[in-house]
């Protein structure tokens, strides 16, 4: 059909452990399994697979997840998409300090991993990334 997909996978952890905290459905299918998957679409397709990972302040957003990131991702074709975390009300998640998310992009960098950070829009009248969501009348 000539059309040509991008695959994008919501990370958010580098280990199994805080990503099924994070993502539950990670219970089911691991980031082995994941990353099996994303090796073989590359294989198929030529194409770099983009990881998104949300940075929650003081859940996935220290040096030591940084680190193992990289490590798990280094020599993968992929890019990594920082998010910093956009503040819903009634949920327990804050931002990172933007000092913070500055580090995790250098250090995944340094470990060889091709990494962008979005930057937030919209957030000052809810409509940025995550906040999007029906109120109840």
């Amino acid at each position: 059909s000539g059309v040509q997909y991008h695959l994008a996978v919501s990370l958010h952890a580098p280990d199994d452990g805080l990503r099924s905290q994070i993502v539950p459905a990670n219970r089911h299918v691991g980031i082995a399994a994941i990353l099996a998957a994303t090796d073989d679409y590359f294989a198929r397709t030529g194409r770099r697979v983009t990881f998104e990972y949300v940075l929650l302040a003081g859940v996935n957003d220290r040096q030591e997840h940084a680190l193992r990131l990289a490590a798990l991702l280094k020599g993968r074709p992929s890019l990594v998409n920082l998010i910093p975390y956009n503040p819903v009300a009634g949920l327990p998640f804050q931002t990172p300090d933007p000092g913070r998310v500055r580090r995790f992009e250098e250090t995944l960098e340094a470990g060889g991993v091709a990494v962008k950070t979005r930057y937030r829009k919209g957030n000052r009248i809810d409509a940025a990334c995550g906040q999007l969501r029906r109120s109840r009348a």
